[in-house]
């Protein structure tokens, strides 16, 4: 059947939602990013491959203002991908696939991919005691407080000019359904972490952030609420090191590929 495309993400989840959620922890990028556009109303590109059986065996999401995501595909898909995706400069795969991928934009294009960054997909397999300090409690972060968190997601973003994450998938939406963690030290809110909805029994931790820097509590209390609601806990990261003294294992890369100038 080749590559199937649309531009509404309840049809690509109706499509392709099953194939997605076979794999909860691989395909994280793309089951969170479409449960949150999903919930939002928010557009985006979608594609989907599906051998001659209809059996699909890959798929493509494209947010506003990021790269497309690919999970991995048969090798046969691969010479159409470009077309499927039409004009693009880059796009995150599975670290598993970048030569695959890079080598059959080549022959379909005759453009080159290069990676441009790199991170791991760790999965919870144990939280452990970070070494932070007790003091303080966590609670569930609530509207009235909105107005710290997004003064708190600004300085985040002004802190990472390259991260395209916007307002409404790091605070409105988790404020929604309970996905934001408070930390609060003498009932004055310190740091905050978040989590993506759960999808498929999986949810992912990020966007940990306190003024002073000190997010290891606010993160360990969102991991372990995080394990309460959810089989899988993941995160993204380039500190395999780090997390894996949290109880996180790594289970793959996920790489960013650019079309070479």
């Amino acid at each position: 059947m080749g590559w199937s495309t649309c531009t509404d993400v309840r049809v690509f989840l109706a499509a392709a939602g099953d194939f997605l959620a076979s794999e909860p922890v691989g395909h994280t990028v793309l089951l969170t990013e479409a449960a949150y556009l999903e919930a939002t109303a928010a557009g985006g590109e979608f594609g989907w491959w599906a051998g001659a059986d209809g059996v699909v065996a890959g798929a493509f999401l494209w947010a506003p203002r990021h790269v497309p995501v690919l999970t991995p595909v048969p090798e046969v898909a691969l010479s159409s991908l470009a077309d499927a995706l039409g004009g693009v400069d880059g796009l995150a795969v599975d670290g598993r696939d970048a030569t695959r991928v890079a080598a059959a934009w080549r022959g379909s294009t005759g453009a080159g991919l290069v990676e441009r960054s790199r991170v791991s997909v760790c999965r919870l397999t144990a939280l452990r005691a970070s070494g932070a300090s007790e003091e303080g409690r966590s609670r569930c972060g609530t509207w009235d407080d909105r107005e710290l968190l997004v003064g708190w997601f600004r300085e985040l973003m002004a802190a990472n000019p390259g991260d395209p994450s916007d307002l409404a998938y790091v605070i409105d939406e988790p404020l929604r359904y309970g996905g934001l963690t408070v930390w609060e030290v003498d009932g004055r809110p310190v740091a905050m972490a978040g989590r993506s909805r759960v999808v498929a029994g999986m949810t992912r931790v990020s966007a940990s952030y306190a003024p002073d820097g000190r997010t290891d509590a606010v993160f360990a209390a969102a991991c372990a609420e995080a394990a309460q609601v959810a089989e899988h806990v993941v995160v993204l990261t380039t500190d395999v090191a780090g997390y894996r003294a949290l109880g996180f294992e790594p289970v793959l890369d996920r790489v960013t590929l650019a079309v070479a100038e």
